[in-house]
C-alpha cells in the first residue's frame, strides 16, 4: 500500500503531461447537446491521434455551425474568409475557426464535415499555417468518413474508396495481401 501511495502522485504527474486540452467556442446557431458530446467525443479521438505528431499541450478553436448556407456564407464574407464554390465547410488557420455550412444536408452529414474542418485545425496546429494540402485534404477526409460507436471511432469505407482500390488492384498499384494487413 505504501508504494502505491508513494509512486500514485509520481503517476499521476506524468499523466498530466501527456494530458491535451481542447476549448471549444460554439458559435451560429445552437447544437443540440447529442450533437455537441458527439462532436467532444470525436475531438478526443483526433486529440489522441494528432498528439502523437506534436501537438500543444492546450489548443482552442472556434466552431460556428449554421442551420441556412446562406447565413454561413455572409458570415464568411463579414470575415473576409473566401470559399470554394461548393464547400460544405471552412477552416481558417489564422482565425482558429471553422465554419459548417448549413445542416441542410442531415445531421450526420453536418458532423461529418464538422470532424472534416476539425482535423484541418490539428494538421494546421503541427505542422503550421500552410500544410501540404494533399496531407491536410487526405487526413481530413479519412476523419470525415469516421463514425462513432459505443466502443470505438471507426473509418467508413465509402463506394468511392472500394472503387477506387478495386481499380488500383487491377491496374497492379497495390499488393492486396499488404494493403488489408
Amino acid at each position: 500500500m505504501r508504494i502505491f501511495l508513494l509512486f500514485f502522485p509520481v503517476f499521476f504527474f506524468c499523466g498530466l503531461l501527456h494530458a491535451q486540452t481542447v476549448k471549444v467556442e460554439y458559435g451560429g446557431d445552437p447544437l443540440p447537446e447529442k450533437d455537441r458530446k458527439k462532436i467532444e467525443q470525436f475531438l478526443q479521438h483526433e486529440v489522441d491521434f494528432y498528439s502523437q505528431f506534436g501537438l500543444p499541450d492546450t489548443l482552442s478553436l472556434q466552431l460556428y455551425v449554421f442551420e441556412n448556407r446562406r447565413e454561413a456564407i455572409d458570415y464568411l464574407e463579414s470575415i473576409n474568409v473566401s470559399l470554394p464554390i461548393k464547400a460544405s465547410g471552412a477552416y481558417s488557420p489564422k482565425l482558429q475557426k471553422a465554419v459548417i455550412l448549413g445542416r441542410e444536408n442531415g445531421r450526420e452529414r453536418s458532423l461529418a464535415i464538422i470532424y472534416h474542418e476539425l482535423s484541418h485545425h490539428f494538421v494546421s496546429q503541427i505542422l503550421g499555417k500552410r500544410p501540404p494540402s494533399w496531407l491536410n485534404e487526405g487526413l481530413s477526409e479519412y476523419f470525415e468518413h469516421c463514425t462513432i460507436h459505443k466502443k470505438a471511432v471507426r473509418h467508413t469505407f465509402t463506394e468511392y474508396e472500394q472503387g477506387r482500390v478495386r481499380t488500383m488492384y487491377m491496374l497492379g498499384e497495390v499488393n492486396l495481401p499488404t494493403f488489408l494487413k
